[in-house]
């Protein structure tokens, strides 16, 4: 960590953790699932530390108190198993990493596997019986369902699904795995148009999500969790949640830190937004009224945001500036990145000199914290109090 406790003197460009906006996003997503009676299994992947999967779960009021996790990848799996013991790898299991997860499944509670395919089912029940000694304990498992999303997940619908619960819950291979629930993503709730859009599609995965697990219910089957969320759904849940649908469980991830895209799509507050990317002004250009900061792509990712809420002429937002938030990030490169003034008035060039440094409110905080190795976590008076080491790689 820096010496100095003052941001002006962090080498650039570099994230910024605001500490207590950060535990307050947690602490409100906690209450908001205590008061529907739901559980809640935070992710992982935005910012992937041991700190604020800690932050997580304040306040938490989960019914068992169970720390229940989800994580994107196995290096997080690894990473955060020192910490929590009931993981959850929220991509359908490949083959080439078999092995590697059931170690970890055995070093915890359980690491449970996400499962949509019957080649899934076939690549654990091939590794348990290849290595017979080190089979200790069943699979635990989670078949992903499609709400609408179509990323991934097998077809609630479709009578091959339900086969799929039926192979390891009474057929064949029931001897190799533990069924624990089924999970759904709406992904999709980033393409909506406004909040009254997301929480029409929150009703729709919770249906979706929910008549499914009663169906599974109704034929004699045993579903602990019935899970489904992202951030915008998340953010707009319906209030018969449990009673009405049977869901019983919210994975959202982003709200820790949210971004522009969730202010954009009405999920939060600007105030809300607990990342900041700290950079300086490399250049300036009065005569076509923009500013060059040394934060690029490799920064800021390149990733447009919700271009679909925007007006055609201010369509090139990649972040805004912090407290001047008419001043957008227009053209990206690899170090570099242009600002411009999404009205057109003119900047005011005295107060952006070359060498200030300046804070921008990233578009997608996912891919933006992902780009670093550490967090500069500073307190209300922009002080650095702390900094935090996220994991890295697969």
């Amino acid at each position: 960590m820096n010496q100095n406790n003052d941001i002006k003197d962090l080498n650039t460009p570099c994230v910024l953790v605001l500490d207590s906006i950060v535990r307050n996003n947690c602490i409100r997503m906690n209450e908001r699932a205590a008061s529907l009676g739901v559980n809640i299994r935070p992710h992982m992947k935005t910012h992937k530390t041991i700190e604020i999967g800690k932050y997580q779960f304040e306040n938490n009021k989960n019914s068992n108190q169970n720390r229940g996790i989800i994580v994107s990848t196995l290096s997080e799996g690894k990473f955060f198993s020192k910490e929590f013991k009931d993981i959850l790898y929220a991509t359908p299991i490949a083959p080439n990493k078999i092995r590697d997860a059931y170690q970890l499944h055995l070093s915890i509670d359980r690491l449970n596997i996400m499962f949509d395919n019957i080649e899934h089912l076939k690549s654990m029940v091939d590794y348990a019986k290849k290595n017979p000694n080190e089979f200790q304990k069943k699979w635990s498992v989670f078949l992903k369902i499609d709400c609408g999303y179509h990323r991934a997940g097998a077809d609630p619908k479709l009578q091959s699904t339900t086969d799929l619960v039926e192979l390891i819950v009474n057929g064949d291979y029931k001897d190799y795995f533990q069924f624990q629930g089924i999970y759904s993503h709406s992904g999709h709730s980033y393409r909506c148009q406004s909040p009254t859009d997301i929480k029409r599609l929150a009703i729709e995965e919770a249906r979706v999500t929910g008549d499914y697990g009663k169906y599974l219910k109704s034929l004699g089957y045993k579903v602990d969790t019935v899970s489904i969320g992202s951030t915008p759904v998340c953010s707009h849940l319906p209030e018969n949640l449990l009673e009405e649908y049977g869901v019983n469980e919210i994975h959202p991830g982003n709200y820790t830190f949210y971004d522009q895209m969730q202010y954009e799509l009405g999920n939060c507050k600007l105030e809300d937004i607990g990342v900041h990317v700290l950079t300086t002004i490399v250049s300036i250009y009065p005569e076509r009224n923009e500013l060059l900061v040394d934060a690029g792509s490799l920064a800021l990712s390149s990733d447009p945001g919700c271009t679909h809420l925007r007006d055609i002429k201010v369509i090139n937002n990649f972040g805004i500036v912090h407290n001047d938030t008419n001043l957008r990030i227009v053209a990206p490169s690899q170090e570099v990145s242009k600002i411009q003034s999404t009205n057109q008035s003119p900047i005011d060039f005295s107060k952006y000199k070359i060498g200030s440094k300046i804070r921008i409110i990233p578009n997608h905080s996912c891919l933006t914290a992902a780009m670093f190795s550490d967090y500069h976590v500073i307190n209300k008076e922009n002080q650095i109090i702390n900094s935090f080491k996220p994991n890295k790689h697969w």
